[in-house]
Order: C-alpha cells, then structure tokens, then sequence
C-alpha cells in the first residue's frame, strides 16, 4: 500500500513538474516576441494615476529590428530603435529629456533578453485566460520570493506569446503599474515612411541590449557587497564627466534576470548630499546618499522602500 502511494503522488508530480517546466519555456519564448515580433499597434501605460497613449509600428530593418513609437498625449516625444540602438525625438529638449526617461520602460519588451537566474528569485505560476486587445492570450505570473521586489503578470497572446497586457505588483499584490495593447495588428509594416521619425531634434539614449558581458575596467580597485541573493554583475563602466576628468563616475548594472539595478558611485563633494528616494517613471526608483567619501545612486524598477533598505545595506569599498 505505502509503495502504490508513493507511486501515485509520483505520478502527479512529474507532470507537475513537466508543466512548470513549459511555463518557464513559454516565458523565454514570451521575451524573445516582446522584442522581435512584428506589429502596428496603440498601446496605454497607467501609472501612479496618469495615463499616458503611444503608438509603436516594428518591422525588420538592415541592422535587425526598426521600431518606432510615439506619445499620442502629454509631451509630443518618439523613440526608434534601430537593431540594438536607441534614439529620441522631440520638438525641443524638454521633449527629448521625456523621450529618455519613456526609454526606462519600452513596452511589451519589459522582460530581459537573458532570463538566467529569474528561478531563483522568483515563481512562476500559469492563472486563467483573457480577452486583450479583442485577442485570446492567457496568464502567466511571476512572484518574487521576498518581500523585496515587485511581480509582473503577463497575458500572453496565444498564437504569438507576444505580452498583450503586463501588470507590476506590488509585494501586497497591488497593481502598481500597467501597460495593454488597445489596438494591435501583428502584420508586418508595409510602407517604410512609418519608421521616419516627424521631430527635429535627436538625442542618443542608449545601447538597447541588456545583456552585455561585464568589463573588468570599470571593477578595477573597488569592491561591492550587500546586494540582495540572486543579483549578479553584468555590466561595469567607468568615465569622467564633461570637463572633469578627476570626477571619474563608476556605473555598476545588477540583474536578478528581471530587475535591472544600476548603481553610480562618484566622489562625494564637500557638503555630501542626504539621504532621499524618489520614483523616476512607473515603478523605476532612485535613491542616493554617500558613504565613506563616496556619492551612491541607485536607479532601478524595485519599490522605494526596498531602494532605501539597499542603499542602507550596501557597502562599497575602494581597494
């Protein structure tokens, strides 16, 4: 009896197992459409009680994808991203400057290229079927493992897995943040005209990859400790500020495979600044203060609270 017990439970496991196991093979695939797939589509991003409106047409160009998105409300901005780069458009430099803070978030891509590790921060659960869009996706739910960092819930189209509707939560699994597709056509674009961006002015963001190998440089002489479990280096950068060449900045980048973290560390002046946090765009925070001489900024999509916890905890020391 106790062996065709244990054969039993067994058996209900290993599919179990064999499900979750496809889940997370759906997510990766999800990631992989969030950035590739082709589409014409009108999508709402609703934050912190403001709505904002874009339009994104993708398709492929000479350098790998060409994607082209635009406010239809509040500041007239675009964004392009030609392969791996980015550029913003804008009819003056307010606009530019809203341009960059948009490229924080650039829907549906909100997952990472390289998804390795995000098991061992977070859960991955499947939930029930949706209606986006007037296209049939279903639910998927990653949930972190702390009470540190936020969730994401994604509906997935089911003919594409392309993100119709992601949701961030809250650790009391509160919709903080949420961006859906009202209108989407997954036909590739015909007429090129519509990648041509219609503002004058331009502002270079930044390299689109997320998954760019760390360079030693900017590692050399200092060493950081006190990052939550799961977070790995993948990027380190060093440069001096315009006219300052003695004001090096060291630009450190941090991944749990789905929080992206960047910290900044640069000589503190004579008067350090005090300690403050504040969120920059959607769930993307800040927090800064100094240490030991030394000015620390922390930028990334983790709650306030947790930003000023880890600021706290962090310990940078100068070899």
């Amino acid at each position: 009896m106790r062996l065709k017990h244990l054969t039993a439970i067994v058996c209900i496991a290993l599919p179990a197992l064999a499900h979750a196991a496809d889940d997370w093979q759906t997510l990766k695939k999800s990631a992989q459409a969030s950035r590739n797939q082709v589409l014409t589509g009108t999508y709402l991003h609703q934050m912190s009680g403001v709505v904002e409106t874009f339009h994104i047409v993708r398709g492929a160009g000479t350098e790998g994808v060409i994607e082209l998105r635009q406010s239809l409300d509040g500041t007239p901005r675009e964004i392009v991203r030609n392969g791996s780069e980015l550029t913003g458009y804008g009819p003056d430099k307010k606009a530019l400057m809203a341009a960059k803070v948009s490229a924080m978030r650039l829907f549906p891509a909100l997952l990472p290229d390289d998804m390795a590790g995000v098991a061992e921060s977070y859960t991955l659960k499947r939930l029930a079927g949706d209606r986006v869009a007037q296209r049939e996706c279903d639910w998927l739910e990653l949930k972190a493992k702390d009470r540190a960092r936020y969730g994401l819930r994604l509906c997935l189209d089911r003919a594409s897995l392309l993100p119709l509707k992601i949701m961030t939560l809250s650790p009391a699994q509160e919709p903080v943040e949420q961006y859906m597709f009202t209108e989407l056509d997954l036909a590739a674009p015909k007429d090129r005209n519509q990648f041509k961006p219609h503002y004058p002015l331009s502002l270079p963001i930044r390299n689109a990859s997320t998954s760019v190998p760390p360079s030693g440089a900017g590692m050399e002489g200092v060493e950081v400790s006190g990052l939550p479990s799961g977070f790995r280096l993948i990027r380190a950068l060093q440069r001096s500020l315009p006219g300052q060449a003695e004001h090096a900045v060291r630009h450190l980048v941090y991944t749990d495979g789905l929080v992206m973290l960047s910290l900044f560390i640069e000589p503190a002046g004579a008067e350090p600044r005090v300690e403050r946090v504040s969120t920059l765009y959607g769930v993307v925070a800040m927090a800064s203060g100094s240490q030991g001489g030394m000015q620390l900024t922390l930028v990334g999509d983790l709650p306030e609270a947790s930003m000023m916890s880890l600021l706290k905890s962090i310990r940078v020391v100068q070899k």
